[in-house]
């Protein structure tokens, strides 16, 4: 498409970070990376578009791949939910193409230069907690030995589960996160998605960053 076909620059978000959104031929999708670069070949994203939850877009053609810093979010993932969640900074979401609606998705993730895993990721303001920032908090289905915050983050996102909606009590949205774990681990093992786990994008150079 045309629009994937932009021309080469570089978008400096903050002192710390800059965006930019490079694309491989032979796949379908979009591809961005909020990780340390120079300038390199993005495609053009249109500005967020300020959707509520309650109304959900035309979602973007999939797959979805990025990469970015993980920062400290909320600090409820682990302690209220017991399900921990790795935070992209605002400049990667801010950042994100107007057709990516908010919602529940899955897909793959790794940590640096680390083994991939199964993951689902929420885009959006998490209306039970009233959120004033959109965020986009993944989930990855393996166990840690430690914190990995300031590594890079590369998830590639597969599928969409369901919009984002809010809950009568945490019981019940702690109920549904983990329904939505149990989905996305069985439509990863379909062979469609199965394939994205040796996607070229997680091939980080061995070295730079291994967290168990």
């Amino acid at each position: 498409a045309p629009a994937l076909r932009a021309a080469r620059a570089g978008i400096r978000a903050s002192a710390q970070l800059l965006l930019v959104f490079p694309v491989r031929s032979g796949v379908s999708g979009h591809r961005f990376d909020g990780g340390f670069a120079g300038p390199a070949d993005r495609v053009a994203a249109r500005a967020p578009s300020g959707r509520s939850h309650e109304a959900p877009a035309v979602r973007a053609p999939l797959p979805y791949f990025c990469r970015g810093q993980v920062v400290r979010g909320f600090g409820r993932g682990s302690k209220q939910l017991g399900i921990p969640t790795a935070n992209f900074p605002e400049q990667v979401v801010d950042n994100l193409p107007a057709d990516v609606s908010t919602g529940i998705y899955y897909g793959w993730a790794s940590v640096g230069s680390g083994d991939v895993h199964k993951m689902v990721v929420s885009i959006g303001w998490n209306p039970y907690y009233k959120n004033t920032k959109k965020s986009m908090e993944t989930h990855i289905m393996h166990t840690f030995k430690e914190d990995f915050y300031g590594e890079i983050l590369n998830v590639a996102i597969l599928g969409y589960l369901r919009p984002e909606k809010n809950f009568d009590s945490l019981e019940s949205l702690i109920s549904a996160i983990q329904a939505d774990i149990e989905e996305a681990k069985k439509r990863l093992d379909l062979p469609e998605h199965l394939k994205f786990k040796e996607d070229n994008f997680f091939q980080v150079p061995k070295g730079k960053i291994m967290n168990g």
